[in-house]
């Protein structure tokens, strides 16, 4: 079974710093700003042969409103379900009544627990480490996160406080055999809603104010003997480009993972999904090679969907992707789930799939002879060869005798074709052209 550690600390102590310092790698979001972090992010990876959960969290403090009493709820079920509490406090400030809050919350819960003083680097408030004994929870394990100080030490003392099985499992944190999908799309179009009810948990913030979910919430489920890794992403707004900090933060996350996932969720509103925004999106995507499908949510709000028209629309506002698969669901209603999850599986099947060399050449041999290139200095241009030299964006190397009498327009034609013939509609595809030698000539 695996152990669950969690990172608990009031906002600002550098949880997130902590997070990526243990995993490795830097997959939270980290800032100065206090409640700068929302979301639970969570991480699989090898610890010491086995195989652990960190989980980071946000920041626990006096709530203001209903969104930040269901982010310290969120963080408190966690903490429920959790093996071992890392109690982070910060060695630059005096202890405050969020801290002495957190620590009685903590004494309730009766879980294991270490405590960690981090931002320990040069000059600190010693005072700190005999005001946090005296809570009774032992001596503070003194680190700096974001020099890496004294992690080592923190890591053996969490090996300690865990208890694991005699029999050491083999664990990879990238499983190759894991669909990544990331869920992406404007401000509220139920991006989280879809994550929760994928899940059937509540991993995901959800409300009506933009931004609930900033860093990327991340969750592995197992649906017909596949194993899925779920992501949910920051919504997209006007701002594309995040000119303001904190929007660009959020959009280089959601980036970072749509270059990062297989496949790609677009999750429009129904009552929007002709906006220009989306197109952008669309365009972010398909620039990033990525296989993707679109998903209209929120179809519950009408008793009648013209979906034909809707796909019409879509398909005519971003003819690049003209026949890509369009699924129409209500995440709240959980309407249309099964439905996507088939279109998932088929689509990532499409674009994993390999044409055989025969069938691409009696493809273009045939598409030629009906439709010719136009002539190059009163010469033929001929296509000698065509095979595919990758999956996954589907890729393909088409040998010619004379590559710059190719025009783009031909080129769009071929492209377009080849993705009708093969059921590649929708999907970025590469063609490559190269000038005519006889392949099997090659050495």
């Amino acid at each position: 079974m695996t152990n669950n550690i969690i990172i608990v600390g009031k906002p600002n102590v550098g949880k997130s710093s902590l997070f990526n310092a243990l995993v490795k790698k830097k997959l939270a979001l980290v800032d100065n700003r206090p409640r700068y972090t929302r979301d639970i992010k969570k991480k699989n990876f090898v610890f010491f042969d086995h195989e652990v959960t960190l989980i980071d969290s946000p920041g626990l403090f006096e709530p203001k409103d209903k969104i930040e009493e269901k982010i310290i709820q969120y963080t408190k079920d966690q903490i429920s379900k959790s093996d071992l509490i890392l109690l982070v406090f910060n060695a630059k400030e005096q202890l405050s009544d969020d801290d002495h809050r957190l620590v009685s919350l903590i004494r309730k819960c009766g879980k294991k627990k270490l405590i960690v003083l981090n931002k320990t680097e040069g000059n600190f408030n010693s005072d700190i480490v005999n005001d946090i004994e005296k809570f009774g929870f032992g001596l503070p394990i003194l680190v700096s996160s974001a020099h890496m100080i004294s992690i080592d030490l923190l890591e053996e003392k969490i090996f300690q406080n865990l208890k694991f099985k005699k029999e050491v499992k083999e664990f990879s944190s990238d499983i190759s055999e894991r669909l990544s999908i990331a869920i992406v799309g404007k401000t509220n179009s139920g991006k989280s809603t879809l994550m929760n009810t994928i899940s059937g948990q509540d991993v995901s913030i959800t409300g009506e104010t933009p931004y609930l979910t900033r860093d990327a919430v991340e969750i592995t489920i197992e649906k017909k003997k596949l194993d899925f890794k779920i992501i949910d992403t920051a919504g997209f707004s006007k701002d594309l480009s995040g000119s303001k900090k904190l929007n660009k933060d959020f959009i280089d996350q959601t980036k970072k993972k749509i270059r990062l996932s297989q496949i790609i969720l677009i999750v429009m509103d129904i009552d929007d999904y002709f906006e220009r925004l989306h197109s952008r999106v669309i365009k972010l995507v398909y620039d990033e090679n990525r296989c993707m499908l679109i998903v209209i949510n929120k179809i519950d709000k009408y008793k009648k969907i013209y979906e034909e028209s809707v796909k019409k629309k879509i398909y005519d506002l971003n003819p690049q992707i003209s026949g890509l698969p369009i699924c129409f669901i209500s995440a709240k209603k959980k309407m249309g789930i099964s439905s996507l999850f088939k279109t998932v599986v088929n689509q990532n099947f499409i674009w994993k799939k390999r044409i055989s060399t025969g069938k691409l050449n009696s493809w273009v041999s045939d598409l030629v002879k009906k439709t010719p290139p136009p002539l190059h200095k009163g010469r033929s241009v001929k296509f000698k060869y065509v095979t595919q030299v990758n999956t996954a964006p589907p890729k393909f190397n088409i040998f010619v005798n004379y590559i710059k009498a190719i025009k783009p327009d031909y080129k769009r034609f071929l492209e377009n074709n080849i993705r009708k013939s093969f059921n590649l509609k929708g999907l970025p595809i590469k063609i490559i052209y190269k000038k005519s030698k006889n392949p099997f000539n090659q050495k």
